[in-house]
């Protein structure tokens, strides 16, 4: 039989299956029939919050999908090589991530479209979790209140990003799971790490996240008559001045109080401190620089109200200040605002002026680089550039985006010139493809990270027995670290190896021999074989220098201060 009539009989064969086991039903009105036997009990509660018999509408039962998803990754990661899986956190599972990210607290979830004027449509989604909130759903925060946006941006606002930072909850329950997931030797090294008090903060990492609960605010708005433009860039974008808005400070405003007032008062400082109604003001008393980088921060710190202001300029900050007019006066943000939530958790806003001038800079630097390009280069930047024209043309309007939490889940609404694609199920796979991208590589960063602690840890007891070698012998390091276990000095070989991440093959310390306890005590005794990532991707190596410091330093350094006996 030929492969290209099989899907056809399929379908055939899915007609039959539907015709011989119709569900009961009945007539609501004509034309419109409801389910009655084998009908979701999630359906009403999650259509009420949708448009039903908009231009586009979709439903589906989540909590069976996921359980499917679930068991379908896992028999995935059973069959993965074993040097694949070695590269994952010990006891790592796609049902216990799918825990961690509170997918399995999704029911039901939905989706409807509808236009409501020239190039503009209506979008919403709800995904119903009756039962609460749970891992990164939990980052959204509490109930929906009042967005500062409207009330605080300036009138002429082209960007208006608003956002929950609540790490409470998840924190409470995927640390539990981190912890399990490293290498057991590891945990009791990653627990004190996250419980250490940090002087700054007065308080522990852990303690930090465990308290973090902000909503977070910035305004941008273009500067025409000022341009700047990235090294290498062929286009320029206009500049911009900027506003950050963090309220609900809580805890914060100790740490702020305690910590970082009292430099910015000191004698010589460049701020220029004072009290207004009870909140501190600062501005700075000169420009950081020429322009388009002429910044000169001012800032309001309102003990009273958990809040702090910084906006880029003086005058920025007067706007953001202002009783007058706010975005929400705005025409282009009213009309680009209706049929919004009244409260929310988070929203973004998207000027028609940002939109234009960002959409141009992308097709003037896509043009630029078609133009230098040649063989399979160019016809991937003519493939680019058939895109770009495409989405161009939807992309000319203001958008605006918005997220509330309701009592029995997440509403998520928007007024956008971008249509809305069907879905389906296949929302749930996209959901679990994108949080299993963020969370397998926090997972490998947790070992990573607990991996180099550990030769951090390691590298101090072979320099201490380094110093009790040359104490017996002269004064002099051995000429290899081998002679630490031969002498006694160093009962455990294993240290002697470095082993850089998981699933990595243990290397010996990068040694100079050359060097004495009475050598420059800054001098790179012992270094890591191989480099680690460090925090934002950049790579870093570990080194143990002659009087004792442990250190990840950048590669760049590392490679400029070396020594040449370092090997």
């Amino acid at each position: 039989m030929h492969l290209r009539i099989l899907p056809l009989l399929a379908l055939l064969g899915l007609a039959q299956c539907n015709k011989s086991a119709a569900p009961a039903a009945v007539e609501a009105s004509p034309g419109l029939t409801l389910v009655t036997e084998g009908g979701s009990p999630h359906f009403l509660a999650v259509a009420s919050k949708l448009d039903v018999g908009s231009a586009s509408f979709t439903y589906a039962e989540e909590e069976n999908v996921m359980g499917l998803l679930g068991g379908f990754f896992e028999e995935i990661f059973k069959n993965m090589p074993e040097k694949e899986k070695a590269q994952l956190p010990p006891n790592f599972s796609f049902k216990k991530m799918m825990n961690i990210t509170g997918l399995d607290s999704i029911k039901a979830t939905g989706t409807s479209s509808r236009k409501v004027a020239v190039g503009m449509n209506h979008h919403r989604s709800f995904a119903y979790t009756p039962e609460g909130r749970k891992g990164l759903l939990s980052l959204t925060g509490g109930p929906a209140e009042p967005l500062l946006a409207p009330a605080l941006a300036p009138q002429d606002t082209d960007l208006a990003l608003e956002f929950p930072l609540h790490l409470k909850d998840l924190v409470a329950e995927a640390w539990p799971a981190i912890l399990e997931s490293a290498p057991k030797e590891q945990r009791a090294m990653l627990e004190a790490m996250a419980s250490a008090p940090q002087p700054m903060l007065g308080m522990s990492y852990r303690e930090l996240a465990e308290k973090l609960s902000v909503r977070v605010a910035l305004f941008a708005t273009m500067m025409p008559e000022q341009s700047m433009s990235a090294p290498g860039a062929a286009v320029s974008l206009p500049g911009v001045n900027a506003a950050i808005v963090i309220d609900k400070l809580g805890w914060i405003k100790d740490v702020l109080k305690s910590q970082v007032l009292p430099m910015l008062q000191s004698p010589g400082s460049p701020v220029e401190v004072q009290e207004v109604n009870g909140a501190i003001v600062g501005r700075f008393s000169g420009p950081m620089g020429p322009p388009p980088m002429d910044f000169q921060p001012a800032f309001l710190f309102d003990e009273a109200g958990g809040r702090l202001i910084i906006a880029t300029r003086p005058g920025y900050y007067d706007a953001v200040m202002a009783k007058g007019e706010k975005l929400g006066a705005q025409p282009d943000f009213a009309r680009v605002w209706e049929g919004m939530p009244a409260e929310g958790n988070g929203c973004l806003f998207l000027s028609k002026r940002l939109m234009v001038a960002v959409i141009d800079a992308i097709k003037a630097e896509g043009t630029a680089s078609a133009a230098k390009a040649t063989g399979k280069d160019k016809e991937s930047n003519e493939m680019a550039m058939t895109l770009i024209n495409m989405i161009s043309s939807h992309a000319r309007y203001p958008q605006a985006f918005c997220s509330a939490n309701q009592p029995d889940g997440i509403l998520s609404v928007s007024n956008s010139s971008i249509p809305t694609m069907n879905p389906g199920s296949f929302s749930s796979i996209t959901t679990l493809a994108v949080l299993s991208s963020l969370a397998v590589p926090a997972f490998a960063s947790v070992q990573q990270r607990g991996a180099q602690v550990k030769t951090l840890s390691d590298g101090r007891q072979v320099l201490i027995a380094l110093k009790t070698h040359a104490a017996g012998n002269g004064g002099k390091y051995p000429k290899k670290l081998q002679e630490l276990i031969d002498s006694g000095a160093l009962t455990k070989p294993e240290l002697l190896t470095v082993v850089s991440g998981p699933g990595a093959e243990p290397k010996p310390w990068l040694y100079d021999s050359t060097l004495t306890p009475q050598s420059a005590g800054i001098t790179i005794v012992l270094a890591a074989p191989e480099v680690t990532q460090g925090s934002g991707g950049k790579e870093t190596r570990v080194v143990i220098r002659n009087d004792g410091r442990a250190e990840a330093l950048p590669e760049e350094d590392f490679q400029r201060v070396k020594d040449y006996y370092l090997r």
